[in-house]
């Protein structure tokens, strides 16, 4: 990268996409929750009060399904008005958490690559690579806010903007 305003910049979006990313699944898991007659009950009391320890139901916040499968059961309950991409959000999860960013040169921006876990013969496939510049933090940005917008709505929250 090419000087601190740009490396600041980054970290700063990418703040915003890892966040907006674990405030989407809790909030998709929150909204599962309330449709389930077994965990709508005790999330909101139980939650702030857990230890390392402690043995809880296996409801819609502890149990063990990845973001594809609690997306996809947000999309099952949700009205069709406030159902998100799933696909689109899973994969920049995904691109974050298995991924290598690295910056190179002269450059102004990030690079993201995402490889296969497997082999074809010796090699590996390159299965994502992303300019992290400006109008790709953008777009995700907005991906990202867009669900938001829906999770919130379906929950009835109101969505709160931190400066």
């Amino acid at each position: 990268m090419s000087n601190r305003s740009d490396l600041e910049k980054h970290a700063l979006n990418l703040g915003k996409l890892v966040g907006n990313l674990l405030t989407i699944e809790m909030a998709a898991r929150m909204f599962i929750a309330e449709h389930e007659a077994k965990s709508g009950v005790n999330f909101a009391t139980q939650l702030p009060t857990l230890k390392a320890g402690d043995l809880v139901e296996n409801d819609a916040f502890s149990n063990p399904d990845d973001l594809r499968q609690t997306l996809r059961k947000y999309n099952k309950r949700a009205p069709s008005e406030y159902k998100i991409a799933i696909d689109e959000i899973v994969n920049l999860r995904d691109a974050l958490a298995h991924g290598r960013s690295f910056g190179f040169g002269n450059s102004t921006h990030l690079r993201l690559l995402k490889f296969s876990r497997k082999k074809i013969g010796e090699k590996i496939k390159v299965e994502q690579a992303k300019d992290m510049d400006d109008a790709w933090f953008s777009a995700n940005i907005l991906l990202l806010n867009l669900a938001l917008e829906k999770l919130t709505k379906s929950l009835n929250y109101e969505q709160k903007e931190f400066i």
